[in-house]
């Protein structure tokens, strides 16, 4: 008897599983010096209701003679964004790019990579991300409680900041 109440609690908790969803809900590119890097495209295409995908171009102009530093942060929301679990500096980019040694950077990279051209060094000129939807199944990697979220990715060279991307998105729950 009490294994067919287990056997039926368990059933119920199934069943009213909660699970979560994601969505892109802005971005915007800043490039701090115009001789070395522009925008040609930084937006947000709504696909459908609750899907947007991210489209993306940048152009360089002139390369760094020294190496990219590049840092990624995840800010969640709260009376702003504040810092929340990682804060990742890298001072080679392209050493990155061929090493791979950052779990929760390999999972923006990873995700990120059949939709850019950005995946080894050296760069093109032209660097682009298209068609690019939330990476739901990342979350299995990188669980987060639900609410409003951002990465800042932060690129500098000859200790300058060149350039900053900020993708902001929410975590939601629905019940299936």
């Amino acid at each position: 008897m009490a294994l067919r109440s287990l056997l039926l609690f368990i059933l119920l908790l199934q069943a009213m599983q909660i699970n979560g969803k994601a969505k892109f809900t802005n971005i915007q590119c800043v490039s701090y010096d115009q001789n070395i890097t522009i925008f040609n495209t930084c937006r947000l295409y709504a696909v459908k209701r609750d899907v947007a995908e991210v489209a993306l171009r940048l152009q360089i102009i002139n390369f760094p003679k020294q190496p990219i530093t590049m840092r990624i942060q995840l800010l969640k929301r709260a009376s702003g964004y504040k810092p929340f679990l990682y804060d990742v500096s890298h001072h080679d980019f392209c050493e990155y790019l061929e090493k791979r040694n950052h779990p929760f950077v390999n999972i923006i990279f990873n995700s990120l990579a059949n939709y850019t051209n950005v995946n080894k060094c050296p760069l093109p000129s032209q660097l682009s991300i298209e068609h690019f939807r939330f990476p739901v199944k990342s979350l299995d990697l990188l669980p987060l409680p639900f609410g409003e979220y951002a990465i800042y990715a932060t690129f500098s060279a000859e200790q300058r900041e060149r350039l900053q991307l900020k993708v902001f998105f929410t975590l939601t729950e629905f019940r299936k």
